[in-house]
């Protein structure tokens, strides 16, 4: 979760219950500006300016690492820093002030933060140019105290955050500055004497009891909070493949430099990860990408129908021939042809298809010559073909031409990064005006392990989206709530507490049914050799004195 990924719809809504405004799960008191004016008036008149402004620092001290600590709860952000961020977008949403910073440098492990920024639009600034003339010292209190007490809560020690420069003196916009206490040069008595901030540990405690069982200690919501990734993209707007995951830019930079080519592609990954989706991509960038995309499912027919299907037919070549009909290779012209699900194309067939994509030509059912085809091929499939290789299921030659240029689509899981976007994505499309997801439903996603990958998250928020009757999608709209909780594969490996080279072999063979038998991705995912990982295969012991003839098998 980064920062801008926060929705004001999605965090502030209304409780059915109560019809009260909430924050999450956490109720909302909402003060009108006229109030708050009155209020600031009969405090400055009562206690003087240096009184009211330490009681709305503490006031927006306590707010803010109150904030920190359910927005860690709600939400797994990609790093302390993109927190820090989020509570800035936080006041913006809460009408504080419009915030943002300029530039950031953090180190959890030292405990160091510097950061500046500004915020235009402040209600504190607005209050006080209402009723008094412009001042001769910053007003914001409860917005930079609100910015202290967030970034401790996050730093897990005392951040002070100044006001350098405010509206209410008659400046465009207000200036900030926040620091560890030590890069201040302050201690936390000094700060105490100053501000009379209440030491970070002994107001952590006292939050910490004031939550509920669902909030553990900050240690725990810190830990919540992910390692920063070491490479996180956005999608680019003139993408049609949503995505963040650096997995899947990658593999997007990769096939728009093969689409510029005339190359056979083959595109691997499990199902509904987007073969075609990716297909249409490719096609889209290459020199064809005007002229036809045609795709046939080479599972979904028998092989006369799908020869007559590719190659075409002559009239009366077989019953129910009743006319010429000229095959996809040749109506593709010099556009793209995708044969999806390649693996399925029984052995028969793989010899003309072999000759068709060698030789550039095809020869229809019952035709006497070769017609010359242009059409560039891209085929996919969720099988390991070099297992059906091997296995002499699919023929080599042809595997060879299929494979001119390999891509391999990573699976949702193994991308986690993508999945709110995608959700929203599906989501905007089915309802544009939809509120969204509640921060449980989004770790509910985040969770899941999507076995259906892409098409089941799509399915899942249709799903949703009419269980939600059009309010935020919580996590009893999903079908998954009606579904038993699926195994941990984990626990099968070790209920009989194997030895340590059989758990490795289990464990081996897991991989492998994860990445439908791809011994490549398996390989990088345990962090060893191609090599390797049949030594592991070939080890395994026999089973009631006989030899496993598969052994060498996934």
């Amino acid at each position: 979760m980064r920062a801008s990924d926060l929705l004001r719809l999605e965090l502030i809504g209304i409780d059915e219950k109560t019809g009260f405004p909430i924050f999450g799960d956490s109720r909302l008191i909402v003060f009108g500006m006229t109030a708050l004016a009155r209020l600031q008036n009969d405090l400055i008149g009562s206690l003087g300016w240096e009184k009211t402004s330490v009681i709305y620092t503490r006031y927006g001290h306590e707010y803010g690492m109150t904030m920190a600590l359910r927005m860690a709860e709600l939400y797994d952000f990609d790093s302390p820093e993109e927190l820090i961020r989020g509570g800035c977008g936080l006041q913006t949403m809460t009408g504080l002030a419009t915030t943002s910073i300029d530039a950031i440098r953090i180190d959890m492990a030292k405990k160091q933060l510097t950061f500046s920024g500004s915020w235009s639009n402040s209600f504190e600034a607005t209050l006080w140019l209402s009723q008094f003339p412009p001042n001769d010292h910053p007003v914001c209190c409860i917005v930079s105290g609100m910015l202290s007490g967030f970034a401790s809560a996050v730093m897990q020690t005392e951040v002070l955050v100044r006001e350098t420069t405010c509206q209410a003196e008659g400046n465009p916009f207000c200036r900030f500055e926040g620091r560890t206490l030590t890069e201040w040069g302050l201690d936390p008595e000094e700060v105490e004497r100053i501000q009379s901030v209440v030491r970070i540990d002994e107001e952590l405690s006292r939050l910490q009891q004031q939550l509920d069982q669902a909030r553990e200690d900050l240690a725990r919501q810190n830990a919540e909070i992910k390692v920063l990734k070491s490479l996180t993209f956005r999608a680019e707007p003139n993408r049609e493949i949503i995505h963040r995951s650096a997995s899947m830019e990658k593999l997007l930079v990769t096939a728009e430099k093969v689409a510029a080519t005339r190359a056979t592609i083959l595109i691997q990954g499990e199902s509904g990860t987007g073969k075609e989706v990716l297909a249409r991509f490719i096609h889209r960038r290459s020199e064809g990408g005007g002229k036809p995309f045609l795709a046939i499912n080479c599972a979904a027919l028998p092989p006369s129908l799908l020869e007559s299907e590719l190659f075409g037919h002559v009239k009366g070549s077989f019953t129910g021939a009743h006319s010429d009909k000229r095959g996809l290779f040749v109506e593709a012209g010099e556009g793209t042809l995708f044969l999806d699900e390649v693996g399925e194309i029984p052995q028969e067939m793989q010899a003309k298809l072999l000759r068709a994509i060698q030789e550039k030509e095809v020869r229809q059912v019952g035709g006497l010559r070769d017609i010359p085809v242009q059409a560039r091929i891209i085929a996919a499939t969720n099988r390991d073909l070099q297992e059906m290789v091997r296995d002499g299921r699919f023929r080599e030659d042809l595997y060879y031409r299929l494979a001119v240029f390999p891509l391999f689509i990573p699976p949702l899981r193994e991308r986690r990064e993508d999945i709110l976007l995608l959700a929203r994505n599906f989501l905007a499309r089915l309802h544009p005006e939809h509120p969204g997801f509640s921060p449980k439903a989004v770790r509910l996603m985040e969770a899941h392990g999507w076995p259906g990958n892409v098409r089941e998250l799509e399915n899942w928020v249709e799903y949703a989206a009419v269980m939600s009757a059009g309010k935020r999608i919580l996590p009893e709209h999903f079908p998954l709530t009606t579904a038993p909780a699926p195994k941990d594969p984990l626990v099968s490996l070790t209920v009989d507490l194997p030895p340590l080279d059989e758990l490795e072999r289990r464990y081996t063979k897991l991989v492998l049914e994860r990445t439908t038998g791809n011994r490549t991705e398996a390989a990088k995912i345990l962090g060893i050799g191609i090599s390797t990982l049949w030594r592991h295969l070939k080890e395994e012991k026999p089973t009631d004195g006989k030899a496993d003839k598969t052994g060498d098998r996934t």
